[in-house]
């Protein structure tokens, strides 16, 4: 297998896996395990998988599924999200991502509540304060370490990429830190927010690091992850502490109260953030003013203090809100059910999920539903990697349409193949008295219904999983060929590497469309942009015309300016 394709075979595996051993890995690809090692140094430098210990991890951010009995999004009207709410509750996913799927809510003067961390244009935060928090539960471990292993405090800190997180692992370092100056952090590893990814770096980490004795984990599904993995190691339950940030859920504070390796926790509290998201969410409805940011309480607990704010019942822990309402500062009044003055109250809030699976997401829908249903506002669970696709599609097609609209009658076009292709087939329906060149079979397959035009397969060879014809026959077709505009789509564009696509066989393709064409508009929303697939198409510079969505930042479009490129926005 060439080196590029299987480069390429180790990124698509790790990706869906999570993680795969250097062994598996040489035995799928046929080589040796030292050709795959240098294969995984070689990635990992260029930020597409993270090296670990016997493997790799991917870099994607992604959840575990959820379970049957894990009711993630219910009774979801039709239509699109923006038609559907009057507020909007998010928590942030990627920025990239960020940026896209709020954009259109943004511009519909929706009000946005920002859960955890801020994204844009939101109207308040509601979050803890993640330094403050973190650093004193870093000055319990250290206190702990210091009693415990005499002022060894060895870490291994298992993050997340956002900058709430982060913050989370910089405040817990610096709080040991303030107890014992030379603790050592002797990995800081990304463990994406993933229970199996967090599992198996606890596991590398402790294998090669038997110094290790205080886990840091930003949230309760990292945590389970590593007391797993210590648990499966036969590592002494003295030696070594997780040190969970959250305590979201029943798992991490039966945890807490058996001290099986979790002898603290920093509790979060779902059920007073989850109703103080539904008043905030009502205030901005209102247009009243909020603060920059509700902060929302904390509390250090340990075995014996878990029972003074939380009561075990049969069906799990419950919140003594008696006893919260007196000794926490809630940051909004989350009691007056019928007390809001001089307002209404919105019709439907809807909460965007990303990590539906976590124990902080599913108490957080309860407590939000529980108090939305309370105040007779219907609540909506947004999935979002659907409102995601939903919202990229539609860029597409508003993509294709403006596409359709560069060609004219007499015009001799080639449409290669690609997500938007078929839209731009679609909208190519309506035209009369123009000759399409195409390679992709779906978009033959939509043409071949309007008699009045000339349409031209390339011919040459099946390629099923695109549904593209590919080959020396079809490349052979295009020589003979002219086109007055060519219709380009790609995988990956940056400005260092050009145009880049997956496939090579494809590539060769796209390469003999831009020969046969007078000009080349290339087609691509946002989301194609700061990639790097793995086969370089051609340089920037043979684009005439970029059609895109108006969220590709303004700087990009600058830049590409200045290659000579005429960029159309299509505008939502």
């Amino acid at each position: 297998m060439p080196n590029r394709d299987r480069l390429q075979t180790i990124i698509e595996k790790v990706d869906q896996r999570g993680f795969v051993s250097v062994k598996e890995l040489s035995e799928l690809l046929n080589v040796s395990e030292m050709t795959i090692r240098r294969d995984l140094e070689l990635l990992d430098n260029q930020k597409r998988i993270q090296r670990t210990f016997g493997g790799a991890a991917t870099l994607r951010a992604t959840e575990a599924p959820p379970n049957e009995d894990n009711a993630r999004f219910s009774d979801k009207p039709e239509g699109l999200l923006v038609n559907r709410v009057d507020v909007l509750i998010a928590s942030s996913l990627t920025p990239k991502y960020d940026s896209l799927l709020l954009e259109t809510i943004r511009k519909k003067n929706i009000p946005i509540i920002a859960e955890s961390l801020a994204l844009q244009s939101e109207e308040t935060v509601v979050a803890v304060d993640n330094d403050k928090a973190a650093r004193d539960l870093g000055n319990w471990a250290g206190n702990y370490a210091l009693k415990k292993w005499g002022k060894q405090a060895i870490i291994l800190d298992l993050t997340y990429y956002l900058s709430n997180t982060l913050a989370r692992s910089r405040g817990f370092i610096a709080g040991v830190r303030d107890v014992i100056p030379n603790a050592e952090v002797i990995l800081s590893l990304n463990a994406q927010s993933r229970y199996d990814t967090a599992y198996q770096l606890t596991r590398d980490a402790l294998t090669v690091h038997k110094n290790i004795n205080i886990i840091f984990a930003i949230n309760d599904s990292i945590a389970w992850g590593a007391i797993n993995a210590c648990k499966d190691l036969g590592i002494d339950r003295e030696s070594v502490i997780v040190v969970p940030f959250g305590l979201e859920g029943d798992t991490l504070k039966n945890a807490l109260k058996t001290g099986d390796y979790c002898k603290i926790g920093l509790a979060m509290f779902p059920e007073i953030v989850g109703p103080a998201c539904v008043e905030a969410a009502i205030a901005a409805y209102n247009r009243l003013p909020l603060s920059r940011q509700l902060l929302t309480p904390y509390a250090i607990l340990t075995s014996e203090t878990l029972p003074d704010l939380y009561t075990c019942t049969e069906t799990g822990w419950k919140l003594r809100w008696e006893v919260a309402r007196k000794s926490l500062s809630i940051p909004i009044e989350v009691d007056r059910l019928n007390i809001h003055p001089g307002g209404g109250m919105p019709r439907r809030i809807g909460f965007i999920v990303p990590f539906s699976a976590h124990e902080w997401y599913k108490n957080l829908i309860t407590a939000m539903k529980m108090h939305a249903s309370q105040l007779k506002i219907e609540f909506e669970i947004v999935d979002a990697d659907q409102s995601l696709k939903d919202e990229v599609d539609l860029r597409r097609r508003e993509i294709a349409f403006i596409a359709a609209e560069q060609v004219q009658p007499g015009d001799v076009i080639l449409i290669d193949g690609g997500p938007i292709a078929n839209y731009l087939a679609e909208a190519l329906v309506e035209k009369e008295s123009i000759t399409v060149i195409t390679d992709s079979m779906p978009v033959f397959d939509i043409l071949r219904r309007v008699p009045t035009n000339i349409l031209i397969s390339t011919g040459g060879a099946y390629r099923h999983s695109s549904q593209m014809l590919v080959g020396p026959t079809a490349e052979g077709a295009l020589k003979e060929l002219r086109a007055d505009k060519l219709f380009l789509m790609v995988t990956g564009i940056t400005l260092e590497f050009g145009l880049s696509h997956t496939n090579i066989s494809e590539v060769t393709m796209k390469q003999a469309m831009i020969r046969s064409a007078r000009e080349v508009i290339l087609l691509a929303d946002n989301t194609f942009f700061g990639q790097e697939s793995v086969v370089q198409v051609a340089p920037l510079t043979v684009v005439n015309k970029l059609i895109t969505d108006d969220a590709l930042p303004a700087s990009t479009r600058l830049d590409l300016t200045k290659l000579g490129i005429q960029i159309i926005l299509a505008n939502r």
